[in-house]
Order: structure tokens, then C-alpha cells, then sequence
């Protein structure tokens, strides 16, 4: 009886094959199988390399962390983060250890590495980079050409973070022409400026202490990758996943450097914190911090946006909160209501 009914299943599915949609419905059927197999294999096998990206990745975005919270329970996505994460730097930046005596010339170039293509402005006299604001600051943003030619600059990339939910409204400390224009949001501020030497100082301060830095523009945004030469401990891939990459450095002879790295595609799939320290650790950053990347990350050179921003809007850019901008002292001023 077992051989007969054997028989009678080889024979259904040879019917099924000769039929017009057999094939199609057999293939299609394995190739669904086969996709399953893939996905639960991916997040739930043995790489945990693949599993922690995905996670990290996921949980530092503001729209997408239920890719990771629809696959995976509180404790383990905390687990995951636990193991993945940017080890604080305790120091703060030691002006008197950067020479900021004022060179000449900018330079563009264009980096890459695995899995990544990105873009990088030295600026050899920090009086060239100031902050710039949107016009409506404290409200709304705007995109990093409109604030390019607001201010009549040469370039820029992104700066600091936007509020959750706000259409580019900053978020954190702001310090414009040496005002304060908006205090820290929790009393401790990351602080990522510029004194009034053209030093790039760097760290967590107290709303007290700000005042005593004698700042000249800054933002917020964290994490520090270097501080005074000393890079963060990385443990695993960083904690934020890979995705485009926006920071800033300077050298110890002052030279500034604005980079902004791909991201989301299949040219550039975007880099990691560990990834990001090494470019600037390559470049030669004494003092180095990661800024506000995924949608938000972009530069503007000479006319034209020169990275690939990573958006839903059409141009692929957002609504900036801020924007370190390149620009001659000599012609700056800040434009009417800025």
C-alpha cells in the first residue's frame, strides 16, 4: 500500500509539473521556501554579526526601530546595545595643545573604503567654518543649500540634532557669533564648538560651565571619537548600526576637517562608528566628533551638493537645525535675522 500511494504522489506531481502553471507554481513555491529559510537564518542563526547590525542599526534611527523591535524582545535588543556601544571619553579637549595660527586653502577629496564612499573638506584656517542658522530658528530648518547661499559660503555639511517630530527645529545647545541662542536641554550640554582661537573644543559640560569656554559657534551631538589623540573604546561595531556619517576634526596645526560618508545604497551601504573613528584617525584628528548622520548627513561644495543624501525627499535632503559652513571671514556677516 506505502509503494502504491507513492506512486500516486510521484504521478500528481508529474501532472502538476506538465501543466501550463505547474513549473511556475513549483518554483515559486521553492523560491518562497527558500527566501523564509534565508530570513529566519539571518536573524535568528548562528551570525551574530548580521543580527547586531541590523539591531543597531535600527534602534539609532527614529522611524525604523520596529524593523528590530518586531523580531527581536526588549532584552535582547538591550543586550545587543549593551555589547555594541561608544565608550565614553571622560576628557575634555586641551586648547593649548592646538596650534590654530591660521593657514590658507581648502581642499576636497573624495574617500572610500569596505562598503563605503564618502567626502572630505580640509579647511587649513578655522576662522573660515561658522555655524549657520536657518531663518526661522527655533521653529523650522532648512536644507543645507538654502543656508549655504544665505550666508554666502563656499560649502558645508550638517551639524548638530533636530527635535523628534520637528521639521528641523534644534535640538541642544546653540552658540551663534559667541550668543548663547539655546541652552542644553538636560543641564549638560555635549558640546561640539569652536572658541573664539579656532580651537575645536569638545565635551560633556555643565550649563554652568559653558559660559567660561569663551565660544565662538557650536552645536550638540555626541559621540567623541578622539579627544586630545586618545580615541574612544569601541566595543563591537559602535552601537549605531551602519548608516551616512557626518563628523567633524581638527588637527593639532588647526587644520579642520568636515567629513560625510554614503549611505543606504548599493554604491555607498554606509559605515560604522568604527569605521568613521578610523577615517578620521587616518586623517590625523587630534579632536574628532561624530555629528547628526542617516537623513540628515550631507555636503555642499562649490556650487552643488557633492554627497548623496539618503532621504524620501526628492533631492534627498532634510531640513537642517544647523550647519557648519566654510566661508571667508573677511566677507562674513550674518545674514539679516540670523
Amino acid at each position: 500500500m506505502r509503494l502504491k500511494s507513492s506512486c500516486v504522489k510521484q504521478n500528481i506531481l508529474k501532472r502538476w509539473w506538465r501543466l501550463p502553471w505547474g513549473k511556475f507554481g513549483i518554483s515559486f513555491a521553492v523560491t518562497l521556501l527558500a527566501e523564509f529559510l534565508a530570513v529566519v537564518l539571518v536573524l535568528y542563526g548562528p551570525i551574530a554579526f548580521i543580527r547586531e547590525m541590523l539591531i543597531t542599526s535600527a534602534m539609532t534611527t527614529l522611524n525604523h526601530q520596529y524593523y528590530a523591535t518586531t523580531f527581536y524582545s526588549e532584552e535582547k535588543i538591550q543586550e545587543v546595545l549593551d555589547g555594541n556601544k561608544v565608550v565614553p571619553l571622560k576628557t575634555k579637549t586641551d586648547p593649548s595643545a592646538i596650534t590654530a595660527e591660521g593657514g590658507e586653502g581648502i581642499r576636497f577629496r573624495k574617500i572610500k573604503g569596505l562598503g563605503y564612499k564618502g567626502y572630505i573638506l580640509e579647511i587649513a584656517d578655522p576662522a573660515w567654518v561658522h555655524l549657520g542658522i536657518p531663518e526661522n530658528f527655533g521653529h523650522a530648518g532648512e536644507k543645507l543649500p538654502a543656508l549655504v547661499e544665505a550666508y554666502g559660503a563656499l560649502g558645508g555639511i550638517n551639524a548638530g540634532g533636530f527635535l523628534e517630530g520637528s521639521r528641523g527645529q534644534a535640538n541642544g545647545l546653540v552658540v551663534l557669533d559667541g550668543k548663547a541662542l539655546q541652552q542644553p536641554d538636560k543641564g549638560d550640554a555635549n558640546v561640539v564648538g569652536f572658541n573664539q582661537e579656532g580651537v575645536l573644543l569638545l565635551g560633556k559640560y555643565k550649563e554652568e560651565e559653558i559660559e567660561a569656554l569663551k565660544l565662538q559657534d557650536a552645536c550638540e551631538f555626541k559621540p567623541f571619537l578622539i579627544i586630545n589623540g586618545e580615541p574612544a573604546e569601541i566595543r563591537g561595531n559602535g552601537g549605531w548600526g551602519i548608516a551616512p556619517r557626518t563628523a567633524i576634526g581638527q588637527r593639532q596645526d588647526g587644520v579642520v576637517l568636515l567629513v560625510v560618508i554614503d549611505g543606504r545604497s548599493l554604491s555607498s551601504l554606509g559605515a560604522t562608528m568604527k569605521q568613521l573613528q578610523q577615517v578620521l584617525l587616518d586623517e590625523g584628528a587630534y579632536n574628532a566628533a561624530n555629528l547628526d548622520g542617516g537623513t540628515s548627513s550631507v555636503m555642499y561644495y562649490e556650487g552643488k551638493v557633492v554627497s548623496n543624501p539618503s532621504g524620501d525627499e526628492p533631492d534627498g535632503m532634510r531640513e537642517l537645525p544647523n550647519a557648519w559652513l566654510v566661508m571667508d571671514p573677511k566677507d562674513y556677516s550674518a545674514p539679516s535675522g540670523r
